[in-house]
């Protein structure tokens, strides 16, 4: 630590429980002396998502929670921000910020635009929750292909009678976004003998990976859509994402074939995959995530036959909120040693 060097104040808004001693702890030796304030913020569910397509409506503004005196106090001073939600219309109270970690991998309801034209660094969570995810995705997949439910029907109905099922071992699986969270999919994927391909948004002509048998540019998706038994959906959302998995995605896939996301909810045409349910053409999907959350009770998912829906759950909030804190403690000695930050976002 240099002698004299001005205190680098961080703010934690979220998540609201850290182990503060242990953190500063870790952070001793930094370059810079590190003043450690946790001012618990988080905006409602309904406010977050509606922030993802501004402008947001006035009475749901109106019932988000604001920042008391206390934190508008710390703010005044705060260099570097961890944080679930930043509003826009609140950049002002923050005159000194540089640097937001978010707490999420997604940015699609933070003032990315407003924080790059204020030249404030932005790092994501990508892959802090990945490992949970992959989890979450073979889970579901053993009770899709082994037929779980059924099994569970079974016993409530006290009929013993021997189920059909498959396995795992010997399909293919296609990721769709070979990143953090379907680089974890593949490795687990592999590990119950599945053959793995996949798309990477950066993958050229002749790409390899050894996570997976082969890998695909974006635009060959058509290709990896037919070549599938299940394919996982673990891209960002995007304007070329957005409704990726329509009619003819559908169309192209293998009959019987199992869709899952763990995505965003805008990737998939939610009416087209009515329609490949209720055709049979779809064996089954798995949903951990939809367009609008929650989804209303009248919505037309919840009866639609073998979905398999959860609500954006595959992450147990513990094994996350732990992963995230580490990160932000390897990037904040990042940043006080002048250092490349992990998870940069890039433009506005």
């Amino acid at each position: 630590m240099s002698d004299g060097a001005e205190p680098l104040v961080v703010c934690i808004n979220h998540p609201a429980e850290v182990d503060a001693e242990s953190l500063r702890s870790e952070l001793e030796n930094t370059p810079r002396p590190i003043d450690l304030r946790i001012h618990p913020f988080k905006e409602n569910l309904k406010v977050r998502l509606a922030r993802r397509t501004p402008p947001v409506p006035g009475d749901l503004l109106e019932s988000t929670p604001r920042p008391d005196s206390s934190l508008r106090e710390t703010w005044k001073h705060t260099e570097v921000l961890l944080a679930l939600d930043l509003p826009e219309e609140l950049l002002g109270d923050l005159p000194r910020l540089r640097w937001v970690q978010a707490f999420s991998a997604g940015t699609e309801h933070l003032p990315v635009k407003a924080l790059y034209e204020r030249g404030v660094s932005l790092t994501t969570a990508a892959g802090a929750g990945a490992g949970a995810i992959a989890e979450f995705v073979i889970g579901r997949l053993i009770e899709v292909f082994r037929e779980f439910r059924h099994i569970d029907a079974m016993q409530r109905e006290r009929k013993f009678h021997r189920p059909a099922g498959r396995t795992l071992a010997g399909r293919t699986l296609g990721v769709v976004g070979l990143g953090a969270i379907g680089s974890a999919v593949a490795k687990r994927a592999r590990a119950f003998g599945m053959r793995v391909i996949a798309t990477r948004r950066s993958a050229g002509k002749g790409a390899k990976s050894p996570l997976v048998d082969d890998l695909f540019a974006p635009e060959a998706l058509p290709q990896l859509l037919g070549a599938s038994d299940v394919v996982v959906l673990a891209a960002p959302a995007t304007a070329e994402t957005q409704d990726l998995i329509n009619d003819a995605a559908f169309e192209r896939m293998r009959p019987g074939a199992v869709l899952c996301n763990v995505a965003r909810g805008a990737l998939v045409d939610e009416d087209a995959l009515l329609r490949a349910l209720e055709s049979g053409r779809l064996g089954a999907a798995i949903l951990d995530v939809t367009r609008e959350e929650p989804l209303p009770a009248d919505h037309p998912l919840w009866n639609a036959p073998r979905l398999y829906l959860s609500p954006h759950c595959s992450i147990p909030p513990d094994a996350y909120d732990e992963r995230v804190v580490a990160l932000f403690a390897e990037n904040l000695r990042r940043y006080a040693a002048e250092e490349p930050l992990r998870n940069l976002v890039t433009g506005s």
